[in-house]
């Protein structure tokens, strides 16, 4: 497959597609109560649909990734984009929770092959040392979307229904459907090619520890955010609106380390990864004295989403770059990996949270990081060994 041009317009249509898969992913938290009124039910029932499209997300990578390689990214992309405009419209036309759940599964079947085929583009498209820039400014979407679909999903729903939140991020689909005709078309010659599923990818040299990272670092990370706003909630004695200045104090974290990322672009990425999962060892330990007070708390929120951009641009590009014939179904086990920490997360610290509260927590999502950096750094050792250096 042909590498699609690294240029401007390419970008800002796939961090738009990033921030179009993010809004969904985080508009339906902040109006639970506001849907579950109009379908006559409660917010718990409502939280099923966050479940059930977090569950088609993660088999529809598990699943469907390896596709990409087989059809190319752009192709994927733009079916998966007409997917997920159709579920999104059937969101906002939903008359009931089980149509809403239903076209949320759609849309989750759509993220699931489109979020991966958007980490290979954007690792296929750098050029050389440029890696961690390139994709940084991709996954600052993600930062975006969490600033913004916040607290404008809230005001939406106040002033023209939670229904039209639905269609704008449908409108904004629409947008990113036409920016995917500037990818390439796939390379007659890489259709030819041997293609594999993501199951058998994890089998590939080098994958298996990878995704083992990934895992345990999601989880730590779901598992804290999960309570995090409940905890400052209960700490310092403050409503949800000023929980949520904590959130947004993570996502600017997240969005802003987008701009700083070429300067990992010097550094083998192997060698760094463990090093900065060490320090997300630290931010974690931070939050416990760091949500003592709510500027502390914002601040201590906002540099853990700075380092956490970084790792999880490492970490796509380890991923990636580990065989590149197989890049789709790589990332597909990366997008399937991370769905299952949003469950795991908060069903596995959660259990410790409710008992012991959030500073044993913080213990047991610091012990998963330490774990992945060890694993990090055994990873680093042997490609050191294997290149001789």
């Amino acid at each position: 497959m042909t590498a699609p041009d690294n240029n401007t317009a390419l970008i800002t249509t796939l961090t738009t597609a990033v921030v179009v898969m993010g809004s969904n992913s985080f508009v339906l938290s902040p109006v639970l109560t506001d849907v579950a009124r109009d379908f006559a039910t409660t917010p718990v029932v409502i939280a099923r649909v966050i479940a059930a499209f977090g569950a088609a997300t993660a088999l529809s990578s598990f699943f469907l990734a390896g596709w990409i390689d087989r059809l190319g990214i752009r192709r994927v992309l733009q079916t998966g984009a007409l997917l997920q405009i159709a579920g999104l419209v059937g969101s906002a036309l939903s008359a009931n929770w089980i149509m809403l759940a239903l076209s949320q599964i759609a849309v989750g079947a759509a993220v699931g092959v489109m979020l991966p085929a958007v980490y290979a583009s954007a690792t296929a498209s750098a050029p050389p040392g440029q890696g961690a820039r390139v994709l940084g400014r991709i996954l600052r979407g993600w930062g975006i979307s969490l600033v913004l679909s916040v607290p404008a999903s809230a005001f939406i729903a106040e002033w023209a229904g939670w229904r039209t939140i639905y269609v704008l991020i449908a409108f904004a689909a629409l947008l990113t459907l036409f920016g995917f005709h500037r990818l390439p078309k796939l390379d007659p010659a890489a259709r030819k090619q041997a293609t594999i599923s993501p199951a058998r990818a994890l089998g590939l040299p080098g994958i298996l520890p990878l995704i083992a990272i990934c895992l345990g670092y999601m989880t730590a990370f779901y598992g804290i955010y999960a309570y995090l706003g409940d905890h400052v909630r209960q700490t310092l004695a403050v409503g949800s609106a000023e929980a949520g200045l904590v959130v947004l104090g993570y996502g600017a974290g997240f969005g802003l380390t987008g701009y700083v990322m070429g300067l990992f672009d010097r550094f083998a990425a192997t060698r760094i990864f463990p090093l900065v999962l060490g320090v997300i060892a630290i931010v974690y330990v931070t939050l416990i004295p760091g949500t003592a007070h709510l500027l502390l708390a914002m601040l201590t929120a906002f540099v853990w989403g700075l380092v956490n951009h970084a790792g999880l641009n490492l970490l796509i590009q380890l991923l990636s770059g580990r065989h590149p014939s197989a890049r789709g179904s790589v990332m597909g086990l990366q997008t399937s990996a991370t769905y299952l920490a949003v469950f795991l997360g908060p069903m596995l610290l959660g259990g410790i949270y409710a008992q012991f509260g959030f500073d044993l927590t913080v213990a047991a999502a610091t012990a998963l990081i330490l774990a992945s950096a060890g694993l990090a750094w055994r990873i680093a050792a042997r490609d050191a060994s294997a290149s001789g250096a």
